[in-house]
């Protein structure tokens, strides 16, 4: 399922719309398991190494990867007397970034930098270029990020196309993706989701 949800702490005001895995997410609440961020980059490098859904015997694991899998909360692996069998996978893909400006300025770019190694970024704008094709939207078509404006009646005018990135399953791309699977989740407890503000 697609959802919107704000960007992580630290990564400022954002918004990221996820694709969601359905049986991932119910399989989690089936077993009572949120996010897989327990040991954050470590743990799921240690997750990344074993295969989803095939057994590895413990012997062929280091010392570290054994205490990890030992210790992992219900959901993520079973592990037996010689086996461990991973069962968690990345929750959801990140799929795009957005960052809203009055326009297209350093700050809207240096804010949607931010996601360059996990999904694709636009800046949405409120505020009409001048009449001369500025030179700030070449920058933003070089590092391949939108740029959308946003008319009064809320439509949104794409000027510059946001370029496709080759997705890179890495701990930190998987923690990023994690992330924002617990946003997703905190959001669908709570009554009223977040509103978020323009960025200056």
């Amino acid at each position: 399922m697609l959802a919107t949800v704000a960007a992580p702490a630290g990564f400022g005001i954002a918004e990221l719309q996820v694709d969601v895995d359905d049986a991932e997410h119910e399989r989690r609440h089936a077993v009572g398991l949120g996010v897989a961020t327990g040991y954050g980059f470590g743990g799921l490098d240690v997750l990344m190494a074993l295969p989803h859904g095939l057994p590895v015997p413990l012997s062929v694991l280091t010392d570290h990867q054994r205490a990890y899998v030992r210790q992992a909360p219900a959901g993520i692996c079973t592990v037996t007397c010689d086996q461990v069998l991973r069962h968690v996978t990345q929750p959801c893909r990140v799929l795009l970034a957005t960052v809203r400006a009055e326009s297209a300025s350093q700050l809207a770019l240096d804010a949607v930098e931010k996601f360059t190694t996990f999904c694709e970024r636009r800046v949405i704008i409120n505020r009409a270029p001048s009449l001369h094709f500025p030179e700030k939207f070449l920058e933003f078509g070089f590092y391949g990020i939108g740029v959308c404006l946003q008319h009064p009646d809320g439509t949104l005018e794409t000027l510059v196309e946001p370029r496709r990135r080759v997705r890179r399953h890495t701990p930190a791309a998987w923690w990023f993706a994690e992330t924002a699977y617990g946003r997703f989740l905190t959001d669908r407890s709570s009554p009223h989701a977040p509103t978020l503000s323009p960025a200056s």
